[in-house]
């Protein structure tokens, strides 16, 4: 694998199987509504096109035109429903969040990104947003291996790799979920897809092979706008709840960063690009029970040092710390309170 920790290349490449959609689970009301419409769109549109030869203005992505402009539309659709409500309490929290940025960035000499729920939407700040997912994906893609494993009877024997997946970022593990999913990556993907759209969560997972620098599902691009909506759905997704205990007991390798935030269940991902740059980013809840609050940080590192992200990052949630508590009392709790009590979701 190219880079610690991280997914990496794997199976050689196949045709995409058309076969049954996995059993779509709880979405949220209103533009769960479009996601669902626009993202069974892109799956038809999928399957129809095979491995996309022949596609009319296909691109790097492995996307069509009219599957581009699908995801685009979602893209912004989301979006506009994610606006916060109140924008004067957005403001103020966005300048709290801004100072802890300037702070973390000027002291560590990184670059930050950070955000929130909060004021019934999500606020963010900093330089960061639109990166790598490196191995913060494999949130969804052990929610999809339960959802799939509660289909097939199979959930004892996917329990193991889901907490080593999730706890020890083990990439083995991940791999052997990622592959429950489907016999082609083009099919795991699509399970993936559904499980962010449960979520609210426009992310396209892309199964590219036709990318010389292609290593696994990690590559995919996350913002962390929207691994805030996906963590705010997440307690409410059948299946979540086996990841999000996972989620709160992270190794002690792996804590340093956001584990630094009260009751927090999180997963990072991390690694160095080709210019050294080096990325670790942090997405999950944070909070007391039945109030969390969902957050997402990131930080790189010109230096390509894992310990000055991660001292980065675990400066940056003590700073945090207070601003998540005044979210949770300014409509910036997870659904559910992020406490996996599915029959009190709420539509958003």
């Amino acid at each position: 694998m190219r880079h610690r920790n991280e997914t990496a290349r794997h199976r050689t490449p196949a045709e995409p199987r058309p076969g049954a959609d996995p059993r779509p689970g709880t979405a949220p009301a209103a533009v769960a509504v479009v996601l669902a419409l626009l993202s069974v769109g892109v799956v038809v549109s999928a399957v129809t096109s095979g491995d996309g030869s022949g596609t009319d203005g296909s691109d790097g992505t492995g996307l069509s035109r009219e599957e581009r402009e699908q995801q685009q539309a979602l893209e912004r659709d989301v979006a506009e429903q994610s606006r916060p409500t109140d924008e004067a309490v957005a403001a103020t929290v966005r300048a709290d969040l801004t100072a802890a940025v300037t702070a973390v960035a000027e002291k560590y000499d990184v670059q930050v990104g950070v955000s929130v729920r909060a004021a019934g939407g999500v606020v963010h700040a900093g330089e960061l947003q639109d990166l790598r997912a490196w191995s913060s994906i494999k949130v969804p893609v052990a929610v999809a291996a339960e959802q799939k494993a509660l289909q097939t009877g199979g959930g004892d024997d996917i329990a193991a790799d889901v907490d080593a997946a999730i706890t020890a970022s083990d990439n083995d593990a991940a791999l052997r979920l990622w592959d429950s999913l489907g016999d082609t990556d083009e099919d795991s993907a699509r399970y993936v897809d559904v499980v962010l759209r449960q979520a609210g969560d426009p992310t396209k997972t892309v199964a590219d092979r036709g990318r010389l620098d292609y290593e696994g599902f990690g590559d995919d691009r996350w913002t962390l706008d929207n691994q805030v909506i996906f963590a705010d759905r997440l307690a409410c997704l059948t299946g979540a709840g086996p990841v999000l205990d996972a989620m709160g007991r992270i190794s002690d390798d792996h804590r340093h960063g956001a584990g630094e935030l009260p009751g927090a269940l999180f997963k990072g991902g991390w690694g160095a690009d080709a210019d050294g740059t080096y990325l670790l980013r942090e997405f999950g809840l944070a909070g007391d029970e039945g109030a969390r609050v969902p957050f997402a940080v990131a930080v790189t590192t010109a230096d390509g040092s894992d310990a000055t992200a991660r001292d980065a990052v675990a400066d940056l949630a003590q700073r945090l710390t207070p601003v998540l508590t005044g979210a949770a009392d300014s409509a910036g709790t997870a659904d559910a309170g992020g406490s996996g009590a599915a029959a009190h979701c709420q539509p958003r």
